[in-house]
């Protein structure tokens, strides 16, 4: 049984263009649907290129996922420094005020292991995912919020993969299209 916390790793042989190699972490999953944010994939901006005002905002974007695609969001270990925040798991929140965020930033408070910016997040109604993973696109586990944001973006879907077997290793090695093998 999945919930918020957990992670999702897409199968090898999943070819969703959005999901395609995606490693997501779950930050809801109830009864109403479920809500997370792919953690492996770069948007290729920073958080200043967006909030130009924000001198300190060096911190990636990632794509989150496909749904609100002009929004942003982000998951952070950050508490109850930031009001509104939603707990996920431990001491990993999403969401919350981001004017009290902006001023931290500014600050110099916030330090890049202890938040992630998306653009846009992953989302499913009722029971949809519960229907894919029966449908064998994901695997699912118990995601460590602290280890995945210290590691390197592009090797989170193989370092996940190769945890669940080692003999998946193979499938990290091919290229993204498999025309380019």
């Amino acid at each position: 049984m999945i919930k918020a916390g957990d992670i999702l790793i897409a199968k090898p042989f999943l070819q969703d263009g959005h999901f395609k190699r995606s490693v997501i972490y779950l930050c809801e999953h109830n009864n109403e649907g479920s809500l997370g944010f792919m953690i492996n994939k770069s948007h290729g901006m920073i958080l200043r290129d967006i909030f130009p005002h924000l001198k300190n905002g060096n911190f990636p974007l990632f794509e989150g996922g496909p749904v609100s695609p002009n929004q942003l969001f982000y998951t952070h270990t950050l508490g109850s420094k930031i009001s509104e925040s939603q707990h996920v798991i431990d001491d990993v929140y999403w969401g919350g005020n981001f004017f009290e965020l902006s001023e931290m930033i500014e600050k110099g408070e916030v330090a890049s292991h202890q938040i992630r910016f998306y653009i846009g997040y992953s989302g499913w109604s009722e029971d949809q995912l519960n229907q894919e993973l029966e449908n064998d696109m994901w695997f699912s586990k118990t995601g460590k919020y602290t280890k995945l944001v210290k590691t390197e973006p592009q090797e989170i879907w193989g370092e996940e993969l190769i945890t669940i077997n080692p003999g998946y290793k193979a499938f990290t090695d091919f290229s993204f299209d498999p025309s380019l093998n």
